[in-house]
């Protein structure tokens, strides 16, 4: 799973706390605790997307990069005859 899947699941998550908490009819005090952990965990999933996009991971090809990477030609089909 990329980091950028990993990051976008932890916003929604801690976004779901928060409906969860809202939706349920729970005690007064366990609401708040609940509100302040979601809320807590979509300001970690949004700082970890903002730190995505702020350094970008560098992307390493497969290859090293002394290898020369060759690309197969096309056969050219011959026309099947009839008879």
């Amino acid at each position: 799973m990329s980091a950028l899947t990993k990051a976008a699941l932890i916003c929604g998550s801690g976004s779901m706390i928060i409906l969860i908490s809202i939706l349920i009819n729970l005690p007064f005090f366990v609401q708040i605790i609940l509100l302040l952990c979601g809320l807590a965990v979509s300001v970690y999933g949004v700082f970890s997307l903002v730190k995505m996009v702020i350094h970008p991971v560098k992307k390493e090809s497969i290859a090293p990069p002394d290898e020369k990477i060759v690309i197969p030609t096309k056969k050219k089909k011959r026309p099947s005859s009839t008879l």
